[in-house]
């Protein structure tokens, strides 16, 4: 006779995301450190102890709910026919760049088009955890990016393959806030830039950024 572990029930599902969306706002609102197992679970309506039984403490929630924002912010692992692979001609990596930057500006608009009522608070939490990552969700963070980071890095190298290895870096930060600054700041770029224009389509914006990326390669 097996002594095997009961088979998870839908209760028990519906109070994992009771919580991580509970913690979702209370983290969002209250910060990390301000935030207590007994504040998740009063606004949960359950009682504090499931925290230690799904997450084993506060930090294990935290991570849950950065996986659960990873998934909003994007859409898995960077897909294309030699990911990783240094491109062999410069327009090669002018290619592959582009459709890097599209897949970008396509995962943060979906977010933006979502109905999601916890959006508001994914967005700040994600916001805070890019500026200063905390120790709990740093591989996370790591695990996620790297698919996208070791494209940029190869699309680079094939546009400039003469650049040092923290050159290439210095430009693929640029690229990569270059694209997250006009998604994710498109409401705040319109308030200072008072010319922008809100219509314009995300497959011109693409090739914009693109454009502005492969000629400051080319000239740097």
């Amino acid at each position: 006779m097996t002594n095997e572990a009961p088979l998870p029930t839908t209760a028990h599902f519906e109070s994992r995301d009771c919580l991580i969306q509970a913690a979702l706002r209370c983290f969002a609102k209250y910060g990390y450190d301000a935030t207590s197992i007994r504040l998740i679970a009063s606004m949960a309506g359950k009682n504090s102890s499931l925290i230690s039984y799904y997450f084993k403490g506060k930090e294990g929630l935290y991570r849950e709910v950065f996986r659960h924002l990873l998934t909003l912010f994007g859409a898995g692992p960077v897909q294309s026919p030699a990911s990783g692979q240094v491109a062999a001609e410069p327009l090669e990596g002018r290619s592959r760049l582009h459709a890097l930057i599209r897949r970008i500006l396509i995962e943060v608009e979906a977010h933006f088009q979502s109905v999601d009522p916890l959006q508001d608070a994914a967005i700040k939490l994600f916001l805070s955890e890019v500026q200063f990552p905390k120790e709990e969700v740093k591989d996370l963070i790591r695990e996620r990016m790297e698919p996208s980071v070791r494209e940029l890095r190869a699309c680079i190298q094939g546009i400039r393959p003469d650049l040092s290895p923290a050159e290439i870096d210095f430009w693929g930060i640029t690229i990569q806030g270059s694209c997250v600054s006009h998604a994710l700041r498109s409401e705040f770029n319109r308030l200072v830039w008072t010319a922008t224009d809100p219509s314009l389509p995300l497959e011109d914006m693409a090739t914009r950024l693109t454009n502005f990326a492969y000629h400051g390669l080319q000239n740097a």
